[in-house]
This record gives structure tokens, sequence and C-alpha cells, in this order.
């Protein structure tokens, strides 16, 4: 693995854009500082693997996770023990968005979180068209984020302990809901 895709630092700085070609791995915790409009981070082909490490935004910083590529033998996703506390932009082309997995992806795109590992402290959308998700820890909004949460996946199974934080403030993260009949909008299955 090149060094640039071994990353460590408090504060890591980010462009606007910046792109890793194959898995990018966490070798100490990163706290990333972005440009105040918030950064994409494109992951061509590979995983962010956190390595028991946490990947997170600071106070004032936003990134919306991008894994992108092909549908080869590669893990398109984050894994790996650890702590995921991240903010998404709430403006620009990509606000409200967290984590996106490419829809041209349909292999290599599941993913399995088992009591709280890796820990997701998310604040924005989590868009995984075609992955089949299960939960079996809590998720929760990021430290310096709104409670925002919301979930695009094929199949979801939430087990035991697993849950999704119960309220949310998603206009004031830059994510538009939609809406549905009745007095709490919380969740939406989709065909």
């Amino acid at each position: 693995m090149p060094s640039t895709n071994l990353w460590n630092g408090i504060p890591k700085p980010l462009k606007a854009v910046e792109h890793v070609c194959g898995d990018l791995q966490l070798t100490g915790n990163v706290t990333l500082r972005t440009p105040s409009e918030g950064s994409v981070l494109v992951i061509w082909n590979g995983q962010l693997d956190m390595n028991s490490y946490t990947f997170a935004t600071e106070d004032g910083s936003a990134i919306t996770v991008i894994f992108a590529g092909d549908n080869g033998a590669y893990t398109h996703g984050p894994t790996g023990d650890g702590t995921l506390d991240i903010t998404a932009p709430s403006s620009g082309p990509w606000k409200g968005v967290a984590l996106y997995q490419a829809p041209n992806l349909t292999a290599g795109v599941d993913l399995t979180y088992k009591g709280n590992s890796p820990t997701w402290n998310i604040t924005g959308l989590v868009y995984l068209p075609h992955s089949n998700v299960t939960f079996s820890g809590a998720v929760n909004k990021s430290s310096h984020g709104q409670s925002c949460f919301a979930l695009v996946v094929n199949t979801i199974l939430i087990n035991g302990t697993g849950s999704i934080l119960s309220k949310g403030s998603c206009g004031e993260a830059g994510l538009n809901l939609p809406t549905g009949s009745g007095t709490l909008a919380r969740g939406q299955l989709v065909n």
C-alpha cells in the first residue's frame, strides 16, 4: 500500500476534493480539517479501513466520502473496528450526504456492524443502494453535527441492541427528507 493511502493526524487538512486509489487505511486517529464548504473524499476501488482508529470531522468541518470504481474484488465501504464520526456538508452539491456508494457498484458493498464495531456517529445521508446492511449496535449523531441520519440501502437488518437515533434535525443539517402522512416522518420504506 502506498504511503499516501496510510493516514493519521490531528488535524488532517483536506482540499475541496481528495482522491485515493485503493484502500485507505488509518494508522492513527484522524481528525479532518476541511474548507468551510466541506470536502469530498473519493476512494476508488477500495475501502476505508479504520483499523481500530477514529476517522472524524473537527468542529466546523464536513465531508462526503464516496466509494467509486468498478465491481472487481474490492470492498467499497468503511471497515475495521474504530469510530466513524463525520458530519456531511450542509450546503453545496453534496449537501447532506455523508457516505455514498456509486450506484454502479453491486459487489463488495454489503456491511455488517456488530456491537458498535465500528461505531457510527454520523450526521447526514448514508447512500448504499445495493448494500445489504446489518446493524447490531447504535448509530448516533456526529460529535459536531445535527441529530440527522438517513439511510438508503437494498436491505437492512437491525439485531439485538441495534438502534438508530430517534429524532432528527435533518433540515438544519442540509438534508431534506421525504415526508409522509401523520405526525412523525421518521422512517420510510420504499421499494
